[in-house]
């Protein structure tokens, strides 16, 4: 297994976005000297050369990586206000193009954390646009890019009790957003009420409803849910569990607290998780970094020979046996050979 260290410490608690060999890296801007309307930081990579793909570029709003070959035979760069969608070129920074948004008719639109998702979905290019309401309550909207149309019936709205996660992920025909309810727990003594976390999920394009996944874990700021096509089955997986799609059966869950993070690929034909687990005091110890196969009965933790740094914030894995891990360490990129892994861990 070879390492290469991509950012160093001051991009630490940094957010990983993938699109084809494209590696995006964004984090908030904490500089003293950062001009108010410059929140957020992003750089790209050619993640086989590990070479960046132009310099680091500073957004008002959070930047997202999509690909439109409509635009640009690479992926782009989208951020969006209340009023305006822009793509932006991630090599040289030149704004590319620029869509009005529509009212949407949600209420009043605020114009800071506007996280959104973008694809080609039911013979549209689709754009959904997360929107933070008044108090608990938030709006996801939906447009039709090619039109400009508000399309209501792909929205939903949501109540979020407590600081999570809105990210929006768009893959392989679903559309999810991480949220919380309020929820009742019963114990011996009496009950409580608690801020759950959920990750809501519908499909992208007529807008119905797949259901709920409730998680063991927080979803960190910033940070989106993953959904992956591995082996012939579609996995979504986030903080320590792992589910299958459309049926939302249980893959796995740690069942531990300091599974921080999980992600699903495919290594030579199987289903592969990669997780993060941290340790009791993961101030002081380095967390496991450890892959668990998914088409066993008995699912085995494989523990990789990697210290992972302590508070890992996000996790990408590829087929071609690419992690990348960002921590408080900065950003870390692993090779490992998926034939061998899976070759070696047998179906039992």
């Amino acid at each position: 297994m070879q390492e290469t260290r991509l950012l160093g410490e001051e991009w630490r608690g940094a957010c990983l976005q993938l699109v084809q060999d494209t590696l995006l890296v964004v984090m908030e801007d904490e500089r003293e000297d950062a001009r108010l309307t410059d929140l957020f930081l992003a750089v790209a990579f050619d993640l086989r050369s590990r070479r960046p793909l132009g310099p680091m570029n500073s957004f008002g709003s959070p930047v997202h990586l999509v690909g439109l070959p409509a635009l640009a035979p690479t992926p782009v760069l989208a951020s969006a206000t209340a009023e305006t969608l822009t793509i932006t070129d991630m090599r040289n920074g030149s704004v590319l193009k620029t869509f009005p948004l529509p009212d949407t008719g949600t209420g009043k639109r605020s114009f800071d954390g506007y996280h959104l998702a973008m694809g080609h979905h039911g013979g549209r290019d689709l754009l959904f646009l997360h929107q933070a309401g008044e108090g608990h309550h938030h709006s996801v909207s939906a447009v039709d890019l090619a039109t400009g149309e508000s399309l209501p019936a792909l929205g939903f709205n949501h109540c979020r009790y407590r600081e999570i996660s809105e990210c929006l992920t768009l893959r392989h025909g679903y559309l999810v957003c991480p949220t919380t309810k309020e929820v009742v727990e019963a114990w011996d003594y009496g009950f409580d009420t608690i801020d759950k976390p959920f990750v809501h999920v519908q499909r992208a394009d007529d807008g119905s409803r797949v259901g709920e996944v409730g998680l063991h874990g927080w979803v960190p700021e910033g940070r989106a849910v993953d959904i992956v096509r591995a082996a012939g089955n579609t996995y979504l997986a986030e903080a320590e569990d792992i589910v299958t799609l459309p049926d939302l059966e249980p893959v796995f869950s740690a069942g531990d607290p300091w599974a921080v993070v999980s992600r699903v690929t495919e290594w030579d034909g199987r289903p592969v998780a990669v997780i993060v687990q941290e340790r009791n005091r993961p101030q002081e110890l380095p967390g496991l970094l450890y892959l668990l196969f998914l088409d066993t009965k008995t699912p085995q933790k494989i523990v990789l020979p990697w210290p992972a740094p302590p508070r890992v914030h996000d996790l990408l894995a590829t087929p071609d046996g690419t992690i990348v891990v960002s921590s408080a360490a900065g950003v870390h990129v692993l090779d490992v050979d998926p034939s061998e892994a899976a070759r070696t861990n047998p179906p039992k």
